[in-house]
């Protein structure tokens, strides 16, 4: 028996194409091809509203998510819509908007809460080397008993979230008398601590044999909610953002069309609020 799908799944696949401009001429796919660090690496053209970003993908580095992220592009996973069981195998990003722009640091897209599908069944697995990107001889806090920078934490709370009670856990802590028998050995641990021990503890697992590159300007990265939690929303950082090192995967890396990613980032984007001022991305495919 047939089901009539939803009309926000109706939506979707058509992608969300109400108001949808004309695209835009494409960019120099030459100079893309030129820029490639490898040209056997698949290159693919994000169109949106504002003009062409071309990226390089990265199999090597990350060969479980560059192979979903580009598989969702391409209509290659199938979702089942809930509401009427049916199944649908759309292209993800079609439609989808740069729902989230910080400016000066990033934009970002493929929220599966934007989506009228949601997200894949499967989240996958994070594909970070951590000693390739030297978190291994970082340490937490410095020499004037500050937190390291890259740890990025702003209050007293955020500190007990990241580093501390991560700790108490692995080190059976839950009690404060034991805490305060303890006290000296904890002080020896954290002195000693390093970033990948410190981000191991919040949960995340390291890959030795992967090649990873650290999160800079221009890089394509996986957002997540915390270890092992990849989805299809990806980000792009318009600076270089040396405290995301070890907890997100990179997939790719822009080779032209920055001055776009740029243009997108000016005006700032809530995601918790629609906004039709937000970019659109018509399509995102391999060339």
């Amino acid at each position: 028996m047939y089901t009539i799908p939803n009309i926000k799944t109706l939506l979707a696949l058509a992608g969300i194409a109400l108001g949808m401009a004309a695209l835009p001429v494409r960019g120099d796919e030459i100079a893309a091809r030129a820029a490639m660090e490898n040209p056997a690496h698949p290159l693919l053209l994000i169109a949106t509203s504002q003009g062409d970003i071309f990226v390089e993908m990265l199999p090597e580095e990350a060969p479980l998510n560059t192979a979903r992220f580009m598989d969702l592009a391409e209509g290659r996973v199938t979702f089942r819509d809930v509401i009427s069981g049916a199944t649908y195998n759309p292209r993800y990003y079609d439609g989808m908007r740069f729902h989230r722009v910080i400016p000066g640091l990033l934009i970002q897209a493929g929220s599966p809460a934007k989506h009228p599908l949601g997200a894949p069944e499967q989240l996958l697995p994070d594909e970070i080397n951590a000693s390739m990107l030297g978190l291994d001889t970082q340490f937490v806090f410095g020499s004037d008993n500050r937190p390291n920078p890259l740890l990025n934490v702003g209050s007293r709370q955020e500190l007990e979230d990241t580093l501390l009670q991560p700790l108490y856990r692995r080190m059976g802590i839950d009690e404060s008398d034991e805490l305060r028998a303890r006290q000296f050995e904890m002080a020896e641990v954290l002195l000693n601590m390093t970033l990948q021990q410190a981000y191991e503890n919040l949960g995340y697992r390291y890959d030795p044999d992967l090649p990873s590159r650290r999160i800079t300007r221009g890089t394509l990265a996986l957002a997540n909610r915390g270890p092992n939690t990849n989805g299809p929303e990806f980000y792009i950082p318009v600076i270089d953002t040396p405290w995301l090192d070890g907890r997100y995967t990179v997939i790719g890396r822009v080779v032209d069309g920055m001055d776009v990613a740029d243009r997108i980032s000016r005006f700032a984007m809530d995601p918790f609020t629609e906004s039709r001022q937000s970019t659109l991305i018509h399509s995102i495919r391999q060339l």
